[in-house]
């Protein structure tokens, strides 16, 4: 794909900023699309817009090559508390990104999805043609996802705009989100507090560290990659208290912590193949889990008062 200018919506966030660094350095014309100001470098081509602000999108993404839509509410307990606002911001987003890029041109939209949509998958092994329906999702945040790609599948049959589903691992690392799993570990951790794991001790996830997530979104703008779905993710099979045993090695002592009942709606894993990312696109991620972790423990204590 020949393509010269981007557009990151989201591009201020956790998974967007490392992105956004990642094309930059790559030559990519980079912009960032976002309600919020980049906090990580003063550098960035930074539009202040809201992907539900239609006309701004439209205007903003005139001459654009190509858009990666990472613009959501990901935090799956916010959504639970409110559905209505964070599935308008997920949908309408969605359609308001496929609809700038259909009226400017726009060569593909690259969607930020997850690994939550095989929750009601029945098989524990999944791929990209594992059936995901009639079972209905298990949480409001997944259903937003999947209706996300059924547009972008819809757009690409009735406007000719091209398309490419990434379906991310959990992401950790360097800038997440303090919401999220392992810097709520962490900090509790560092600070002698009991950890709480929901649910089952033995519900997995194939986390994968963010830059091997950025390099595979980078990989999916690949002429290959275009008009297709991929799990980008990593290939460990990490329980939650996999988490905690890894930072005891890290750390050097033992980390007490404590089972809480499931919360409703959670993602409780499956095995997720990466093999045709790995065919059609070349990638898979480098980084083993204890190795990323711990280049994510020592860059959080040098930075944690610092972002």
């Amino acid at each position: 794909m020949t393509c010269k200018k981007i557009l990151v919506t989201g591009g201020s966030g956790f998974i967007g900023s490392h992105l956004v660094d990642a094309l930059i350095e790559q030559g990519y014309d980079t912009y960032i699309y976002d309600i919020k100001d980049p906090v990580y470098h003063n550098s960035y081509r930074y539009i202040q817009g809201d992907v539900l602000n239609l006309p701004l999108l439209i205007k903003e993404t005139e001459g654009v090559d190509a858009i990666y839509h990472l613009a959501a509410e990901a935090n799956v307990n916010f959504y639970h508390n409110a559905p209505r606002e964070s599935t308008i911001l997920n949908t309408i987003g969605t359609i308001n990104v496929l609809e700038a890029a259909r009226v400017n041109g726009i060569q593909r939209v690259l969607f930020a999805s997850t690994e939550w949509v095989y929750q009601g998958a029945k098989e524990l092994l999944v791929n990209e043609e594992t059936q995901l329906y009639p079972n209905a999702p298990d949480h409001i945040y997944t259903s937003s996802k999947l209706a996300s790609e059924l547009y972008l599948i819809n757009y690409q049959k009735l406007y000719g705009v091209d398309y490419t589903i990434i379906r991310f691992g959990i992401p950790f690392g360097e800038r997440a989100r303090p919401q999220t799993v392992t810097p709520i570990f962490i900090s509790k951790a560092l600070k002698n507090e009991k950890i709480t794991v929901d649910g089952d001790e033995n519900n997995f996830r194939q986390f994968i560290y963010v830059k091997d997530l950025v390099n595979g979104c980078i990989a999916c703008l690949k002429e290959e990659g275009k008009n297709h779905i991929f799990n980008i993710n990593g290939m460990e099979k990490i329980r939650i208290v996999d988490i905690i045993t890894t930072l005891e090695k890290i750390m050097g002592r033992r980390i007490e912590y404590e089972i809480h009942r499931e919360r409703a709606g959670n993602y409780t894993g499956r095995i997720v193949q990466i093999e045709k990312a790995k065919q059609l696109l070349g990638w898979e991620p480098q980084d083993r889990y204890e190795d990323a972790l711990r280049h994510y423990y020592m860059w959080y204590i040098e930075n944690e008062n610092k972002v």
